[in-house]
């Protein structure tokens, strides 16, 4: 079954190349995605393209992925999982979703959705069907906390901005209030989390506000 999987997604990145390269996108020729390639820093020639698509090429190896991508103005993930948002992929062996749950594990924003063993039948005691998210290990996750991260920089500065507008237009003494509070706490929540990601570890340069 994992051959079989793996096989498969090679055959989706090889899908998704072949259909972005097309007439109807960007009509480029395999001999011009190669030089793209090289233009990048990583060749891949056009006979190593040509053995992808047709299926000859079996495997495909993450720089490679990355390089394609790179070099067809997409996302790595796009190649991945080209039928988004809705189309069926069998995202680890045996388990299938929609692409869209695939994309969010892949970019860290969700956990995958699996069958719970916990929920069963009160009278058969078979399982009950029911799917749960599963979460990210807080202790290694380090891309949930620095999505939270930016988040927190770009509320702080929507916040500082707004409080420096209304100060310039003399706003009431309770809107300015308002908004000094908001960018406090913006301000506070994205120092814990730079705090938080100095003790995990993390390469958090100098800058509280990036």
């Amino acid at each position: 079954m994992t051959q079989s999987w793996a096989e498969q997604l090679v055959a989706r990145v090889a899908g998704e190349v072949r259909r972005l390269r097309g007439k109807e996108h960007s009509a480029l020729s395999a001999a011009k995605l190669s030089d793209r390639t090289v233009d990048i820093g990583f060749g891949i020639s056009r006979s190593v393209v040509a053995d992808l698509e047709t299926g000859r090429k079996k495997s495909i190896d993450v720089a490679e992925l990355l390089v394609l991508a790179a070099a067809l103005g997409v996302s790595p993930a796009q190649l991945l999982y080209p039928d988004l948002p809705k189309g069926p992929v069998e995202i680890l062996p045996g388990l299938e979703q929609e692409s869209h749950e695939a994309l969010r594990w892949f970019s860290g924003e969700a956990g995958l959705m699996k069958p719970s063993p916990d929920w069963t039948e009160a009278d058969t005691e078979e399982s009950a069907g029911v799917w749960v998210r599963e979460q990210f290990d807080p202790r290694n996750d380090r891309v949930g906390i620095t999505r939270e991260w930016l988040q927190s920089l770009q509320t702080m500065r929507r916040a500082r901005v707004q409080l420096r507008n209304g100060l310039s237009k003399s706003e009431s003494a309770e809107h300015i209030e308002t908004m000094q509070m908001a960018y406090e706490d913006a301000r506070r929540r994205s120092e814990d989390l730079f705090h938080k990601m100095t003790e995990l570890g993390m390469a958090v340069g100098d800058e509280l506000d990036g």
